[in-house]
């Protein structure tokens, strides 16, 4: 039996996008059989070649450069990578290689490498590169370009229709993953591993199964229009067989992400009780109310909380089963210093307590003490384990401002009581992304505004990203 190997890329079409951007319609000669005459084997040696290589270079230069700069180029902005390609022809360079040289120069740039964004509000072109890099994480294309050297894409209704294009095309995916990436910490989902002896039935195919479930559902959320308090609670979710089977949520085969209705019995809903987010907000043996509390307040609420004061000790779980860190923590709390800050930090940690590492569902925490009870068979799937059945599991607790509660479903229906504050928090961490800067006190009134005019849209994701591009904040630097 014989094998043959390719190698790629394969090419689908020729010439390729990049040869056309580059070299645009020059024709491509073999030159192997002058170079190499008189040898045993032939080797084609293709080459791109010119009749009028100083005029072709300037053409085509200027092409390539308008791309990378994403902007209209000047003379004098094209001049310096003209004279290098000259240079190189003078110096016998062949044609093809006097313009790599050059094309390397341009990829040098700082045009290109960073968003050339004068202060004040951004003129066309900037807006454009700034509409692409948010929405697709790359630079404009064809038809942004040539809406901006119309002068035309600052036109709210034309930027709106230039943003809803750019959320239709798949490269919108890049960015629902690099948005919820950064906003949710995804980025870090392989950080920790959750401890073999503690979480057997943890795999890879969950791991992946936990990212795909969150950033499946900020794409639906993003299709739909859906209003965005769905983050917080919402009675559907996106699950294949493996992340459903770790839910205990019945009737899903298959690898096939699809919506599925959620019962309260799931005791799922909204982000928070996404895997996804419960691993990255624990450490991989265990839980605190301290760590998933603060990102609660940081990465959902948008109200960071300050850090703790120098020379208090942190609190560190038992994992053997004696106590629990609840107990703990009443003992850190009873410092006056450190109950200012616990009373706002904790008590959202403590609404995510029946979570366990990797986001299952439990009554009581798993411990390693031996001398506590084995697991029952329901629990376990009939498997030997390590882990013993620890104390029971308290998801209650009182906010900052009294009120009390006593699990996740009663923690946010407090947190819904002002839709407002979440829109906000969201619409900010949005411009952040967008601009690559941190809102300060001067921005606030836009922030409310956008918040009110979200409010007015029935808080629909789609709509409040519109509202977010057409911002002030949006369109200044």
């Amino acid at each position: 039996m014989k094998t043959v190997e390719v190698d790629g890329p394969i090419l689908t079409e020729w010439p390729g996008r990049g040869h056309r951007l580059m070299f645009g319609d020059l024709p491509v000669v073999d030159r192997g059989p002058a170079a190499q005459r008189g040898k045993k084997f032939y080797k084609p040696m293709y080459a791109v070649v010119s009749s009028q290589p100083t005029q072709d270079a300037q053409r085509l230069l200027r092409q390539f450069a308008t791309k990378a700069f994403r902007r209209p180029v000047t003379d004098a902005t094209l001049a310096p990578y003209v004279a290098l390609a000259k240079a190189e022809l003078a110096d016998g360079a062949s044609f093809e290689d006097a313009l790599r040289t050059a094309y390397i120069a341009v990829l040098c740039a700082p045009n290109f490498l960073y968003l050339q964004e004068p202060p004040g509000t951004l003129d066309d072109d900037a807006l454009a590169s700034r509409l692409s890099y948010f929405l697709w994480s790359s630079l404009p294309d064809d038809e942004l370009l040539a809406a901006a050297a119309r002068g035309e894409l600052k036109r709210p209704d034309v930027l709106r229709a230039q943003t809803d294009r750019l959320l239709r095309d798949p490269r919108a995916m890049r960015f629902t993953r690099n948005f919820v990436g950064q906003w949710l910490n995804l980025r870090d989902i392989e950080f920790t591993i959750p401890d073999k002896q503690l979480y057997p039935e943890f795999d890879p195919l969950l791991l992946d199964a936990m990212v795909q479930e969150t950033e499946r559902f900020f794409t639906e959320m993003l299709a739909g229009n859906r209003p965005v308090h769905e983050f917080i609670d919402s009675d559907w979710t996106m699950l294949n067989e493996r992340l459903a089977q770790h839910y205990q949520v019945d009737g899903v085969q298959g690898l096939e992400f699809r919506k599925v209705a959620l019962r309260p019995e799931h005791h799922r809903g909204g982000v928070l009780t996404h895997a996804s987010v419960l691993k990255v907000s624990a450490n991989g043996t265990t839980t605190s109310p301290v760590t998933r509390g603060s990102y609660v307040l940081e990465r959902l609420l948008n109200q960071p909380p300050p850090p703790p004061p120098p020379g208090v000790p942190g609190v560190e779980p038992d994992i053997r089963g004696a106590s629990t860190l609840r107990e703990q923590l009443d003992k850190h709390r009873a410092i006056e210093t450190c109950n200012n800050c616990h009373k706002v930090i904790d008590p959202p940690g403590f609404a995510l307590e029946n979570y366990d590492v990797m986001g299952g569902w439990r009554e009581n925490y798993r411990a390693l003490n031996k001398d506590l009870p084995a697991p029952p068979p329901a629990l376990t799937g009939g498997k030997r384990v390590a882990w013993r059945v620890g104390p029971k599991v308290d998801a209650s607790g009182t906010t900052a401002d009294g009120a009390q509660f006593q699990n996740l479903a009663d923690y946010k229906r407090l947190l819904l009581k002002d839709k407002n504050l979440f829109a906000r928090a969201l619409a900010e961490k949005l411009l952040v992304y967008a601009t690559g800067r941190g809102l300060g006190f001067s921005d606030r009134p836009e922030l409310d505004r956008i918040a009110k005019e979200a409010a007015q849209d029935g808080y629909g994701l789609r709509a409040m990203i519109h509202t977010v591009v057409q911002s002030d904040i949006f369109q200044r630097k």
